[in-house]
């Protein structure tokens, strides 16, 4: 049995057609989609009680979109697109290597992963891990991306850690993570090492785009696993991925006007790190 409601598909076919230019009249909106006259009639009648459609209060029987169109996107994150550009990339890579991905995003003081592909791995510990949350200092991924962010949101970072409500971690030693960062970009990804052979362990990697880091992309194993022999074989196959997720979404950005984020650290002399 479909459920598909028909004028929900035509309500959504009028805003893409509208979209198109800026005023249309009836006949020439029955012209492109197609649709009766009196089904147009109702549905603009519909769209223009809820705001989405105007007529042109200058030129009779002239339809326009209106800002509330528009408004519609704000929830539209740029790590929604993230997420959604990355899937597939990710997908194609855990099918060529079968270990998992995770996509994370800083969140507050913390990584939340938005985007895994545990679910398409034969190796995956958990079904999926999205919606979980690691810390800064003590995951591979919080790690790279303390590395990897500008000095500004570093600092907006220590801060945040440091003064949090609850008894998570605090990032006090300044000077080791100096050297953690300094490790971290001199071989240009994160690593956390199991304590037991049965734990997981996993590297994380940058994802830059349009000039600005965007998140981490961990790739997960086994602790007994994780070797000299395993980074040297994973290692450039994340970075390969990381760098086609950042390509994918450089474009929508561009598109978008997009300046949220931070100024990459690559160029950060470790001398300035906060």
């Amino acid at each position: 049995m479909s459920t598909e409601v028909r004028s929900v598909q035509r309500a959504l076919q009028i805003l893409r057609v509208m979209n198109e230019r800026v005023s249309w009249t009836l006949q020439e909106l029955h012209q492109r989609t197609g649709l009766a006259k009196s089904t147009l009639h109702r549905l603009l009648s519909t769209l223009e009680s809820e705001k989405y459609v105007r007529t042109d209060p200058h030129v009779y029987g002239h339809y326009q979109l209106t800002q509330a169109v528009g408004n519609l996107s704000c929830g539209v994150t740029t790590q929604m697109q993230l997420a959604e550009l990355a899937a597939p990339i990710m997908v194609s890579t855990t099918h060529a290597i079968k270990w998992p991905l995770s996509l994370g995003v800083i969140d507050h003081h913390q990584i939340r992963v938005v985007y895994c592909t545990m679910p398409y791995s034969p190796y995956a510990i958990r079904p999926s891990s999205v919606g979980r949350r690691y810390e800064l200092t003590e995951s591979a991924s919080g790690r790279a991306y303390l590395s990897f962010c500008g000095p500004v949101e570093r600092r907006i970072l220590i801060e945040e850690m440091n003064s949090r409500e609850d008894d998570g971690p605090r990032l006090t030693d300044l000077r080791a993570m100096r050297r953690m960062i300094r490790e971290t970009r001199r071989q240009g990804f994160a690593v956390r090492y199991g304590h037991h052979r049965s734990e997981s362990a996993a590297l994380a990697v940058p994802v830059f785009s349009a000039g600005m880091l965007r998140g981490v992309l961990v790739y997960t194993t086994f602790a007994r696993q994780m070797d000299e022999r395993m980074l040297k074989r994973a290692v450039p196959t994340v970075l390969g991925t990381a760098q086609r997720i950042g390509e994918a979404l450089a474009p929508v950005l561009r598109a978008a006007g997009s300046s949220e984020g931070f100024a990459p650290a690559r160029a950060e002399p470790i001398s300035r790190v906060a």
